[in-house]
């Protein structure tokens, strides 16, 4: 029989969970690990540098040494191994941004009770996302891409692609560009279009400019709900689209993936999918219960659901890609039937 303390011990853990999550929100967003990035510091010169009260700041910077973010000597603070690989703006698997991203999704997760008694996605959210506008959207954009970078040379060397002859890519709602040109310089005769609503593409065009990909990589301005999505591609991604649709705007979108395809043409899908129970695996029914909280009627499929929808839009027996485990994901893959 488990111990009752075992339990005790578990609720206290995910009851308090939130407050790692705040010391390593909050020093990001008051820039603790970009100073320390430059070398270490007091408190006293962390404190004037971001604009703090020194005696709070300390405090914060000693949660964020017990958590592992940071490294103290005597009464000097540098970045630990953690932060200097992921949180330190230069580094290659930088994840400042999505941190700081992670706070906006912070306050949208405390009106949960107010969806789950609704059903729907809460005003508040609705009207915080609308008062950021652009901003918002790069910001957003910006934070994916701070994961895409790390994953998309995985994405592109797990997909059987042929590199004996050119190959014409569309990324549906591929924001940031990330996976597009991850495939590019995996494939050299590949070139790739990112189709997205004007302010995504915006910023996608910018991304896609700094990494110099774009004579590769093109960006498309469209709305997949309202237009098509050209014809004649032979690989067509959809990352994190599916989600935010409702299930006849699924079918809708999977039928239009489809028309853009040539016969025999690759269909590739990344998101999370929910086992037939619905509680798992992993972290899936917590991105269903975000999704509630972000959109107005999106939500995940099972793996089944999502096999129906593709034979019933005109593709072959889908089939699962395994990424790297590091990843947590998995991919999606069915050909355009004849």
């Amino acid at each position: 029989m488990t111990d009752p303390h075992q339990h005790w011990n578990r609720t206290l853990e995910m009851l308090r969970a939130y407050r790692e999550s705040q010391v390593l929100i909050t020093a990001a967003q008051m820039g603790v690990f970009a100073r320390l990035a430059g070398g270490e510091q007091t408190a006293t010169e962390l404190a004037e540098g971001v604009g703090a009260d020194p005696a709070a700041l300390r405090r914060l910077l000693d949660a964020a040494v017990a958590l592992g973010l940071l490294q103290k000597e005597e009464d000097r603070y540098r970045n630990s191994a953690l932060a200097s690989a992921c949180l330190a703006p230069w580094s290659d698997y930088y994840l400042g941004r999505l941190v700081q991203r992670e706070g906006a999704f912070y306050r949208r997760w405390s009106n949960l009770p107010e969806a789950v008694r609704s059903g729907q996605r809460p005003l508040e959210n609705v009207q915080d996302e609308a008062a950021g506008g652009s901003d918002w959207v790069r910001e957003f954009e910006l934070a994916l891409y701070d994961l895409a970078r790390v994953t998309g040379p995985a994405v592109a060397e797990a997909l059987p692609l042929p590199e004996d002859r050119p190959l014409r890519a569309l990324d549906v709602g591929g924001g940031h560009g990330g996976y597009s040109m991850a495939l590019a310089r995996r494939y050299p005769q590949l070139s790739a279009t990112v189709y997205e609503l004007p302010a995504a593409a915006e910023v996608a065009r910018d991304i896609i400019a700094a990494e110099g990909m774009s004579g590769r990589v093109a960006v498309q301005v469209g709305d997949f709900q309202k237009e098509e999505l050209g014809r004649d591609y032979d690989l067509l991604l959809l990352f994190g689209v599916l989600v935010s649709e409702t299930d006849a705007g699924k079918v809708a979108l999977l039928r239009k993936c489809r028309a853009a395809l040539k016969p025999g043409g690759l269909l590739v899908i990344r998101n999370f999918c929910l086992d037939e129970t619905r509680t798992g695996p992993g972290e899936a029914p917590l991105f269903s219960l975000h999704m509630l909280l972000s959109t107005d009627a999106g939500d995940l499929a099972t793996e089944q659901q999502l096999r129906h929808w593709l034979l019933e839009s005109g593709f072959s027996e889908p089939r699962t890609v395994e990424l790297p485990a590091w990843t947590s994901s998995s991919l999606y893959l069915a050909t355009r039937a004849a």
